[in-house]
């Protein structure tokens, strides 16, 4: 299933065999959808709380966060105790990627909702992970976060050894991204892409250490996209390896008007997703396990992992039931997956 939502400019494809073979085992996984005994990729949530304010009002949103991290938490957990901001110990991180290792997972990431370089142990994390040794370490960050109080904080992620550090930048220009990444600051994002750049341009790092740029394309920013400005700015002159585009959408299937295309929803029988059938994720707190990125409601829960492995929530009748309905094209009576991007495709460039 080719995802239309979703396009790369210019990744490079010279990794190692370690790696090349893990992501073979991706795609096998995407492709046969059969059962395996431990997820191939763990994303930790480190943080459940961030610096920025986007997204932050239905109606008129102050810029906009594809992760819509603030809304879920003021809105859905704050009122209810559903979710709760805070931070993962550091006990329970080495834990959980023991039993990863343990258990042959091969990937991991250290964010979900939340911004990863507000945690002040979060190159400790990266340098755990490398030396536990999983092949692919990742991170998605805004480029602001801890950098505000330590400018060499990606520099020290990069010697760490993370593999895909993936900068959320959504602009080429400070007047577009001050728009769109609310209380985000251009040149602190700047000097954290730079500092990383650098870092690699030095050999200070993993040898599949790739650094990304990223954008949610919007009625603010499509210009730039569109026209490459954008991967002009990022990829010749501050020397990121790579881009990817996504397209504006709104969790739980709303309309946004910042969108820049129009979406239409799948039938079942023209989608299976391939993401429970490798990937879970795991929330700061260790009292839910996910099957997606897109498990905001917690609708489907393997269940806590701070008192059993990772591999008895990967195995709960939840996730099984899950990844038989996307086998068999019910996955339309589950309310997360009705919801979610991937089941939508892109009927027009742009909204009239």
């Amino acid at each position: 299933m080719v995802d239309t939502t979703f396009r790369i400019l210019r990744r490079t494809d010279k990794r190692s065999g370690m790696y090349r073979a893990y992501r073979r085992e991706w795609d096998r996984r995407g492709e046969q959808l059969d059962e395996c005994d431990a997820p191939l990729h763990l994303d930790i949530e480190t943080t459940a709380t961030c610096d920025l304010k986007c997204g932050s009002n239905l109606k008129n949103p102050d810029g906009f966060c594809q992760i819509w991290t603030h809304e879920h938490l003021r809105k859905e957990g704050f009122k209810n105790n559903k979710f709760k901001p805070g931070m993962i110990a550091p006990e329970d991180f080495y834990k959980l990627i023991h039993d990863a290792s343990n258990n042959n997972v091969q990937s991991v990431k250290l964010n979900y909702r939340g911004e990863p370089s507000l945690h002040p142990n979060i190159a400790e994390f990266v340098r755990k992970a490398a030396f536990e040794g999983f092949i692919d370490i990742m991170m998605n960050t805004n480029g602001n976060g801890g950098a505000r109080r330590d400018p060499e904080i990606f520099r020290r992620i990069v010697k760490a050894g993370i593999t895909n550090l993936m900068f959320s930048v959504d602009a080429c220009t400070q007047e577009v991204y001050t728009k769109q990444r609310v209380q985000g600051n251009w040149n602190i994002l700047l000097n954290s892409v730079r500092s990383a750049v650098l870092a690699r341009d030095m050999g200070l790092c993993a040898d599949d250490c790739r650094i990304r740029v990223s954008a949610v394309r919007t009625r603010l920013n499509k210009d730039q996209i569109d026209s490459g400005q954008f991967e002009e700015f990022w990829l010749d002159k501050i020397g990121a390896d790579w881009a990817s585009i996504s397209e504006c959408y709104f969790p739980a299937g709303l309309q946004h008007d910042w969108q820049a295309a129009t979406w239409a929803q799948m039938f079942p029988s023209e989608f299976q997703c391939a993401d429970p059938f490798r990937r879970m994720v795991v929330t700061w707190d260790l009292e839910a396990t996910l099957p997606c990125c897109q498990g905001f409601t917690k609708g489907v829960n393997g269940g806590e992992v701070y008192s059993r492995s990772i591999v008895d929530a990967w195995n709960s009748p939840e996730f099984i039931e899950l990844r038989s309905k996307h086998r068999h094209h019910t996955w339309d009576y589950v309310r997360m997956c009705n919801a979610c991007p991937l089941t939508k495709k892109i009927v027009k460039e742009e909204a009239q």
